[in-house]
């Protein structure tokens, strides 16, 4: 379990002893708080806010020597609370910055790799980001057994058969309690359209302009054959028909049209993905919204120049979050 300030020992016997005006522990008191603080694994917020409540206060009362001991012990720890840097700034102490990114990245790995260590929400979020791009840590993650399936869901294209479906089925058993409005019939005829031209270009960037997706959305693949999983994901989004996808997988790419097995591939996971569940999933692996237009909402169809502007704004929601299933930081 992460260290947190429920872990820290009880040490309202000691701040007792230190009211003792013969005795003078708030040094004893300062070192050990700070050795705990930079050694914890991770540190959640109630953690941070306890060290920064003592360390704060206690700075600015002890000698040179132990201000000194504690500044260089807090030297490149991440988390490190501004008012305890600054009260060591006032006693004319400063404070290395965190770790270098190459560092933190080597920290993290170890980490995840660590099957002793529960990893915390917070650290989980960072790794999470972190394993988006790098498939090594995506898969430590994904092996590991203590985290939760929907937590792994922006590891979904890193992940194996098991592994997807396993993330597939947490996703969608939470999916449907949001709304998922109808989507715009105009969007998935211009798809049809762009496909059958043999325009890519202009099916991606229609595709990500219907759904408001990062104009790089498919470089989130890690890989060629995981960005048109990526892509179904995106056109099941869209509300297309099964039929409207087949025809996109037959049209838009000469090398996916020629592998029967390939096609076959992606029109099961179409078919087997609801539209709310690929919504959240490519939400998640994107770290980023999926536009969602609800029904009073107009659109601008894809046919040319002239068509009029919407007059009310596409409405957004936040990208779903996995629900936890173990305690939050």
């Amino acid at each position: 379990m992460p260290a947190s300030v429920s872990d820290t020992p009880d040490l309202s016997g000691l701040i007792e002893l230190s009211r003792d005006p013969a005795l003078d522990l708030k040094p004893v008191i300062l070192r050990v708080q700070t050795d705990m603080f930079v050694a914890a694994p991770s540190r959640d917020r109630a953690m941070i806010h306890a060290f920064e409540s003592l360390a704060a206060g206690l700075i600015p009362t002890v000698d040179e020597a132990t201000a000194a001991i504690v500044a260089d012990k807090l030297g490149g720890c991440p988390d490190l609370p501004e008012a305890v840097r600054a009260a060591l700034a006032t006693r004319g102490l400063d404070v290395a910055p965190a770790r270098a990114p190459q560092d933190q990245a080597e920290a993290d790995r170890a980490l995840a790799e660590n099957p002793g260590i529960l990893i915390g929400t917070r650290v989980l979020e960072r790794l999470l980001a972190r394993a988006r791009r790098e498939a090594d840590l995506a898969r430590i993650l994904l092996a590991r057994p203590d985290i939760p399936a929907a937590d792994l869901a922006p590891l979904w294209l890193h992940a194996g058969s098991d592994g997807r479906r396993a993330i597939g089925e947490a996703v969608e058993a939470t999916a449907a309690l949001r709304p998922c409005p109808q989507a715009p019939r105009s969007l998935a005829s211009a798809l049809v359209e762009r496909s059958h031209a043999r325009d890519v270009t202009g099916f991606i960037a229609t595709l990500g302009e219907g759904l408001g997706l990062p104009q790089d959305y498919l470089g989130a693949a890690p890989d060629p054959a995981s960005r048109y999983d990526l892509l179904t994901l995106a056109l099941r989004a869209a509300d297309l028909r099964e039929g409207e996808a087949v025809f996109v997988f037959l049209t838009l790419n000469d090398a996916v049209a020629r592998s029967v097995e390939r096609v076959f591939s992606l029109v099961t996971l179409f078919r087997e993905t609801s539209r709310a569940g690929a919504r959240d999933l490519l939400s998640a692996i994107l770290g980023a919204p999926v536009l969602e237009r609800g029904s009073q909402a107009e659109h601008r169809p894809f046919h040319g120049p002239e068509t009029a502007k919407p007059r009310a704004a596409a409405a957004t929601v936040r990208p779903a979050l996995p629900s936890r299933l173990r305690r939050t930081i």
